[in-house]
């Protein structure tokens, strides 16, 4: 029976039924089989012990598959688990056959490959031998046999003690007929090594099992611990934390109820917000007057249809809630300032204490249909803005409405003076960049309008000079951002 198999390996040639590799003489099967006849009629004729029994250990040691089962490995060098040894090629490359016949399935092809090319195995050469020796068509002995004898592993020169014989006893398998027998005879006397071989090898999966159970319990040990100590680090760092913020609100309580020296302390809150109302009322303009400025964003509530969940940030004196309140519309405010929440306090009850962003925080999705921002996003810094922004989308409706207004850097006098006299004011922001950021966090159908021009420019002849003098100089002071929140909800 001919085993037709193809070339495994880049260099490794391919060999069909019992033919030599190339460079090697061919057998002659005539006289093998001749002799093997001759060998029995001796022993039979002289009384001796038969044929089959004489020569079981000695082909049993030929064509064993593996001459013995490695010790069960732990943890390399490189702190890596492994199932296996680890291959070190020697200089003098010169093996026996047993050195490599302990390594199993991919490691043993890669040693192979190692030892006898000296190289690592190509995609092609691994899956095949693999299939190979997993299918049963090929034993170890076939593959380093097919390695060594391969034109590339004859230049390699490499010396593999006990493998030629193995590998002739091998090929003899696949004689017609002969091979069938005498396959047939070493099976037969190798049934009791091959069950001892079964307990081995039974012996050292239970072996190998264990330690791999042993190794994973160490992880999760190892693991378990870790978690703990991770946890009890943040619970450390999180009692301290909120010992912090106990201290600092016993001490700012203190402070207010005037049971410390409150000369000891940095200015609270409250001085700085007395100090920012009166400041708002030299500087900020007449309610009227304000609220006469903000009567420009009432079309826009009214074309969408928005009469009711409006939310103010940042409502300072409460004008536009006033003004939206004389229009039949509900709405409330955010104010931080407490001094400005108390001078409202009576006339308008919508205004709620309390910090923009966290109260944004509190509010379920999708809960209100607009939100406002008149000169309040140059209050704070980047970070801040865009956490605002996303939570601006998050409560507002699909489709619900923001309007933000803010001085306008493009006028020079505005930008380059006028800003810096609120001292709280972060910096100028550009109204391209502000309408970027919008449409970043989501917003769409943004909107630029600039609003409140400078009046009695002198700049009106027409030229170029005048037109870019008069746009740096008496353009809008301030400019607003209409956008909306996508009416499809995103997951």
């Amino acid at each position: 029976m001919t085993d037709q198999e193809q070339t495994v390996g880049r260099g490794v040639a391919d060999q069909k039924g019992v033919s030599a590799p190339a460079g090697e003489p061919e057998i002659d099967i005539q006289k093998i089989k001749s002799g093997i006849q001759r060998a029995v009629a001796r022993r039979q004729a002289a009384g001796q012990t038969s044929f089959v029994n004489a020569s079981a250990r000695l082909l049993e040691l030929l064509s064993r598959d593996v001459s013995s089962l490695p010790e069960v490995s732990s943890a390399g060098a490189d702190g890596q688990f492994r199932m296996q040894p680890v291959f070190t090629p020697n200089n003098d490359d010169h093996y026996h056959v047993s050195d490599l016949l302990k390594y199993h399935d991919r490691d043993f092809v890669w040693n192979a490959y190692r030892a006898v090319l000296k190289r690592e195995p190509d995609g092609e050469g691994l899956s095949a031998f693999l299939e190979k020796l997993r299918s049963g068509r090929f034993s170890k002995i076939d593959v380093l046999a097919r390695l060594r004898f391969s034109p590339e592993g004859r230049r390699n020169q490499v010396t593999i003690d006990g493998l030629r014989l193995p590998a002739t006893i091998r090929r003899l398998y696949r004689v017609p007929v002969i091979g069938y027998v005498l396959e047939l005879v070493v099976s037969v006397a190798r049934l009791p090594s091959l069950l001892r071989n079964q307990r081995e090898i039974e012996s050292y999966q239970m072996a190998q099992q264990e330690r791999l159970a042993t190794h994973l319990n160490e992880l999760r040990e190892s693991f378990a611990l870790s978690l703990s100590r991770l946890a009890e680090e943040q619970k450390a760092i999180i009692k301290a934390q909120h010992t912090q913020l106990a201290a600092l609100f016993l001490t700012q309580n203190a402070a207010r109820n005037g049971n410390v020296d409150k000369s000891d302390l940095l200015p609270q809150p409250p001085a700085l917000d007395e100090l920012y109302a009166s400041f708002e009322n030299q500087f900020r303009g007449t309610p009227e007057h304000i609220k006469e400025g903000l009567t420009v964003y009432l079309p826009l509530l009214r074309d969408a249809g928005i009469a009711s969940d409006i939310l103010d940030l940042g409502c300072g004196r409460g004008e536009w809630l006033e003004l939206l309140r004389d229009e039949g519309m509900n709405a409330r405010g955010v104010e931080s300032n407490r001094a400005m929440v108390a001078n409202q306090r009576g006339q308008n009850p919508e205004i709620i204490e309390a910090d923009a962003l966290g109260y944004l925080r509190g509010l379920p999705a999708s809960s209100l249909s607009a939100v406002t921002a008149f000169h309040f996003v140059e209050h704070i810094g980047l970070a801040e803005l865009i956490n605002l922004l996303d939570e601006i989308n998050r409560v507002l409706k699909p489709g619900g409405l923001l309007i933000v207004e803010t001085p306008n850097p493009k006028n020079l006098v505005v930008g380059a003076c006028n800003f810096y006299s609120d001292p709280t004011h972060h910096k100028p922001l550009f109204p391209e960049t502000l309408e970027f950021i919008l449409s970043h966090r989501g917003f769409v159908r943004t909107q630029l309008q600039y609003l409140h021009p400078v009046e009695g420019s002198p700049f009106q002849d027409g030229s170029e000079a005048s037109q870019a003098l008069n746009s740096w100089l008496f353009s809008a002071r301030d400019f607003a951002i209409i956008a909306r929140k996508s009416a499809f909800e995103t997951s």
